[in-house]
């Protein structure tokens, strides 16, 4: 395994051409680039830079996919099973007012 390759895929949704995977740091890099400047923010910029350092070798590869998955999940694109069931819970829990996540 690469150093900068997720230990597993993150999809995002790409809304002109469907569902695409992200393997590792350098896609996730070419995907936030891609990411229009004025829907841009402070999440944008923080999984930006954590994946940068991710392939540069001067952060860990895990960070750069936690920062990458809670951005993809912020803005909406997130289109894997578990990170559409973990935005499932917390809109139920803003909903119901449980908060049990």
């Amino acid at each position: 395994m690469e150093a900068d390759t997720f230990t597993e895929p993150v999809l995002v949704d790409d809304p002109p051409f469907g569902v695409r995977t992200i393997r590792c740091a350098m896609d996730a890099i070419e995907f936030l680039e891609e990411w229009p400047f004025e829907k841009r923010c402070g999440l944008h910029f923080l999984a930006s830079d954590t994946c940068c350092a991710a392939y540069d070798g001067r952060g860990p590869i895990t960070a750069a996919r936690k920062a990458f998955v809670a951005w993809a999940i912020h803005t909406g694109v997130c289109a894997c099973g578990h990170c559409l069931e973990l935005n499932a819970v917390k809109i139920a829990d803003r909903i119901t007012g449980n908060g049990m996540s």
